[in-house]
């Protein structure tokens, strides 16, 4: 696909469910990393001497589920500043930071050595009989596709009867290379449940409970001061997230 096709280019349009799209675009000595879907907008771009990393940028850009969100940046860039770029998610546990932050910082180190940018474009549909379909495709081409009951793998070839809530403990079973991918699936898995979510009966992170814990803004100690910010979008109709930096973006000659 031309950067024009990719900058319109939506996964099965008019189906109702999350779209993202996350954008890597490497360059000397640094990644540049954005990430948008229907509740977040974030963006990371890593400096490195190509092994480490020496500074890092972060923040939200538009919108972001909860007010705490964008000091979520300041850790990252405090933790990460110095570890090994191929080592970045031996520094922490995920669950101390933005996951959306952390994650697109570990998948723009993973393409550091790249010589042109990389577009993630993932898609999960709204259950139907309690399954959904989804799908990620790079760069315009088809990368993985499955079928999901919660988060239960029921169709996807070899994948089919895996656990994404048990990830961790079956991740070395599978090739090194097929990881990455995966990692963004099971992101898509993760959040599709702020569809259908009562936004309305939640003020504050500390009223979600069984979040207790799971990012930045939902450890103890700030989750009761977590406010509500949700700017929920649907991108099942029109261009997809980030459209316009596709746009400009992929357009640009590969680096040699």
């Amino acid at each position: 696909m031309t950067a024009g096709d990719l900058a319109t280019f939506t996964i099965r349009p008019g189906i109702p469910g999350v779209r993202r799209s996350q954008l890597i675009v490497p360059g000397p000595g640094l990644v540049e990393a954005e990430v948008e879907d229907d509740f977040h907008h974030f963006r990371v771009a890593l400096h490195h001497d190509g092994g480490v990393v020496r500074k890092i940028v972060a923040g939200a850009v538009e919108r972001w589920p909860w007010t705490t969100c964008p000091a979520a940046a300041d850790h990252l860039a405090h933790r990460l500043t110095g570890a090994r770029l191929d080592a970045l998610a031996e520094v922490d546990r995920p669950q101390a930071h933005c996951t959306h932050m952390h994650e697109l910082a570990l998948l723009a180190a993973s393409h550091a050595g790249d010589c042109a940018p990389v577009l993630y474009s993932s898609f999960i549909a709204d259950a139907i009989d309690d399954t959904q379909d989804a799908e990620v495709w790079i760069n315009g081409e088809p990368a993985l596709a499955m079928t999901v009951r919660g988060s239960l793998i029921v169709a996807g070839g070899a994948l089919a009867g895996r656990d994404f809530r048990q990830y961790r403990q079956w991740e070395s079973e599978v090739p090194v290379d097929e990881r990455r991918v995966l990692k963004v699936m099971r992101r898509m898995v993760q959040i599709t449940g702020g569809r259908g979510f009562d936004y309305g009966a939640t003020p504050t992170a500390a009223h979600i409970g069984p979040s207790t814990g799971a990012c930045y803004t939902f450890q103890p100690e700030r989750a009761a001061e977590a406010l509500l910010t949700m700017d929920k979008r649907d991108f099942s109709f029109g261009p997809p997230p980030l459209a316009g930096l596709i746009a400009e973006v992929m357009d640009r000659p590969a680096r040699k």
